[in-house]
C-alpha cells in the first residue's frame, strides 16, 4: 500500500475518532517539507484553535525504526507529528510510545496527544496483522524461540550466530532468521552478516511476553501446602528430582516488591512432585503452583540461594510479566535489576 493511500485512509480513521466539535483537513507538505513529510493534518478545536500535525506514512514500521523516525520528524518541524502505517504490532506501538511519537494504523490502533489545543485519543485495533506479508514476520511462540531468547539474555555479547545456535540448541539457519527478526524488532543490534553486538534484554523479554504466558505455555496446576508456603520452600532442597522456583519468590531474591504468597515451581512431573512434597490439589486458596515446563530451558542457568534453586532472572521476568495480579510489577522490578546487573 502506498503512502498516499495510507494517509487518506488514516485521516478517515482519525476523523471518526475526533470528539464532537473538532474538525480536520489534510494537505500536502509545504515547500520546505516537500519530499520529507507525506502530509500535514490541520486539527481545529471547538474554540477555533488549530494544530498542525506532520504525517509520516510508511508501508511498514518495525520497532527498531522508532528512534530514527523521532530524529527525522523533530528535524522537520517543531509541530507535533504522527506516524501512519498499515499495521503496528504491539511491540512497535510500545516502542513508538517510548519515543513519545503519535501513531495510527489502518486497523484502528491510534494514539494522538496534543497540548494545544488539548486532545488525547487512544484506541485499540488489531493485535495481529490481518494481512501478513509472506515470511515477513515471526513470533516468539514455542520452545526453540524461547531457548534463543534465553541464550541472548543470559550470555553477554558479542555472540556469533553459531554461538547463539549452540547455546540455544537449535539449528543455525533458524537462529539466523530469528536473530534477524529480533533485530527488526529493536531487541538487539547485529553487524551485517556478523555477530550480535548488543542486546536490550528488557525489550526482548517484553517482546517474548507478547507471545508467551506462564499459565498457558506451561502445564500449571494449583496445590495447597497446609503447613504453609515457607514449609514448601524448606522442603524443596530435600527432594530428589529437579525443580526451579519462579514467580514472586524468585523476584524477591533479586528485587523485592511485596511479600510472596504463592510459590510457583517448575518440575518435570507435577503429580510426582506433589506426592513428594505432600501437597493437596485445590481449585481455591492455593499457595503453591507446580508447572510442567514448555521446555527444559527453564532449568538452565539457575541461581541457588540458601540452598533453594531459582530460575534465571530472564525466566523469572517473563513468567512474572505474564502472571496475574501484581506480578507484572514484580517482573518490571526484575528487568530493572537485570539492567543494573548486566553481567548476571
Amino acid at each position: 500500500m502506498n503512502e498516499t493511500t495510507i494517509v487518506k485512509r488514516g485521516a478517515g480513521i482519525l476523523g471518526e475518532r475526533l470528539p464532537s466539535g473538532w474538525a480536520q483537513s489534510v494537505s500536502a507538505g509545504s515547500a520546505r517539507q516537500r519530499g520529507q513529510i507525506d502530509a500535514v493534518l490541520t486539527l481545529t478545536g471547538p474554540d477555533g484553535t488549530q494544530a498542525l500535525v506532520m504525517v509520516e506514512a510508511k508501508a511498514r514500521v518495525f520497532p527498531r525504526d522508532a528512534p530514527e523516525l523521532k530524529r527525522r520528524l523533530e528535524g522537520f518541524s517543531a509541530d507535533p507529528a504522527i506516524v501512519m502505517t498499515d499495521f503496528l504490532t504491539p511491540s512497535s506501538r510500545r516502542r513508538l510510545k517510548e519515543e513519545g511519537l503519535n501513531y495510527l494504523d489502518l486497523t484502528g490502533n491510534v494514539r494522538l496527544s496534543l497540548s494545544r489545543p488539548g486532545l488525547f485519543i487512544e484506541t485499540e485495533g488489531a493485535i495481529t496483522d490481518p494481512s501478513p506479508a509472506e515470511k515477513l514476520g515471526r513470533s516468539l511462540r514455542g520452545a526453540k524461540a524461547g531457548r534463543i531468547v534465553r541464550a541472548l539474555c543470559d550470555f553477554p555479547p558479542p555472540l556469533a550466530i553459531t554461538e547463539v545456535a549452540t547455546k540455544a540448541g537449535v539449528d543455525i539457519s533458524y537462529a539466523s532468521r530469528l536473530v534477524e527478526w529480533l533485530a527488526n524488532e529493536g531487541s538487539l543490534t547485529r553487524a551485517r552478516r556478523g555477530p550480535v553486538e548488543s542486546v536490550d534484554r528488557a525489550r526482548m523479554i517484553r517482546r517474548w511476553a507478547d507471545d508467551y504466558s506462564v499459565l498457558r505455555s506451561n502445564d500449571a496446576r494449583s496445590f495447597l501446602d497446609p503447613r504453609g508456603v515457607e514449609n514448601l520452600l524448606r522442603s524443596l532442597p530435600k527432594i530428589r528430582f529437579r525443580y526451579a522456583v519462579t514467580g514472586s519468590f524468585a523476584a524477591n531474591r533479586l528485587a523485592p516488591v511485596a511479600p510472596a504468597r504463592l510459590a510457583m515451581v517448575y518440575v518435570d512431573d507435577p503429580d510426582e512432585a506433589a506426592r513428594a512434597l505432600k501437597l493437596t490439589p485445590t481449585e481455591a486458596g492455593a499457595n503453591a503452583m507446580l508447572l510442567a515446563p514448555f521446555d527444559d530451558v527453564v532449568f538452565d542457568r539457575p541461581r541457588v540461594d540458601d540452598g533453594v534453586t531459582y530460575v534465571a532472572p530472564s525466566q523469572a521476568a517473563v513468567d512474572l510479566l505474564t502472571s496475574p495480579g501484581r506480578s507484572p510489577a514484580e517482573g518490571e522490578a526484575v528487568l530493572e535489576w537485570m539492567a543494573r546487573n548486566q553481567d548476571k
